[in-house]
């Protein structure tokens, strides 16, 4: 019978401590994230930046990193997050060439985009995008809209440094519609002395978009970031603070 030779508990903890140290530990980052004053779902006058910040906020802070916030024009966030510059852009739709250039973090809230017209036109709904080739349709500069809308070269589209110009255009006649978020539009309509009812959603919309975090590709460990992130965001939406944030901002959806 041969004895049983066992690891004196000393060994056992050196060989624990050596696996440990060789195991790569997550490190928590001071995230930067840029974006583009957009209310209601993020501005530096709403309360904590807005429902979108303070969603995206919770998450990394799950996700084990802390964070901070810079507001700046669209182009050039997305410029500075696309050289690594900062390291996230908050809040973007999805499309395939900004899926070459950035990591997208899972989705953070749905919203409606489509395209608006004040009722005086006449125009409630329509059936295909070239229904509409007889109008002129206002767009953001940089903005995603949707992959149809934007390759629509049939369409008579008028383009815009930003959507507050559009609103103005439209309440003057001197566009017909704008592509643009439902939302955003009715807080643009109201922040400029405009009356939202005079306007109208076409339907149907041109799509239900996620708006989600674009994570540069040129820092460090930027898979690392977006699994941190996703798995904060899906740790916030168990424990009810998702369904908290969204409630205390009276918005609806997921």
């Amino acid at each position: 019978m041969h004895a049983k030779i066992g690891i004196p508990g000393w060994m056992a903890l050196v060989v624990t401590l050596a696996l440990m140290a060789a195991a790569p530990a997550a490190e928590a980052r001071r995230v930067v994230m840029a974006t583009v004053p957009w209310a209601p779902f993020y501005d530096p006058g709403l309360e904590d930046d807005g429902f979108i910040s303070e969603l995206s906020r919770a998450a990394f802070r799950a996700g084990g990193h802390d964070t901070v916030l810079e507001f700046m024009p669209w182009a050039r966030a997305m410029l500075e997050v696309r050289q690594g510059d900062r390291h996230v852009l908050m809040g973007a739709y999805y499309n395939e060439e900004r899926a070459e250039t950035y990591i997208f973090s899972d989705r953070i809230y749905t919203t409606s985009v489509g395209l608006v017209a004040l009722k005086s036109l006449g125009v409630d709904s329509y059936n295909e995008l070239r229904d509409l080739s007889g109008y002129t349709i206002g767009y953001g500069r940089g903005w995603a809209t949707t992959e149809e809308f934007d390759n629509a070269d049939y369409l008579d589209r008028e383009v815009a440094d930003n959507n507050v110009l559009n609103t103005r255009k439209l309440y003057a006649g001197r566009i017909d519609m704008i592509a643009m978020n439902f939302d955003r539009f009715s807080k643009i309509a109201e922040d400029e002395g405009f009356d939202p009812d005079r306007a109208v959603f076409l339907d149907p919309p041109l799509q239900s978009s996620g708006l989600y975090l674009l994570v540069s590709r040129a820092i460090e460990d930027p898979e690392g970031l977006v699994e941190d992130f996703n798995e904060g965001l899906e740790t916030i939406r168990a424990n009810g603070r998702y369904d908290e944030i969204i409630e205390r901002f009276g918005v609806e959806g997921s």
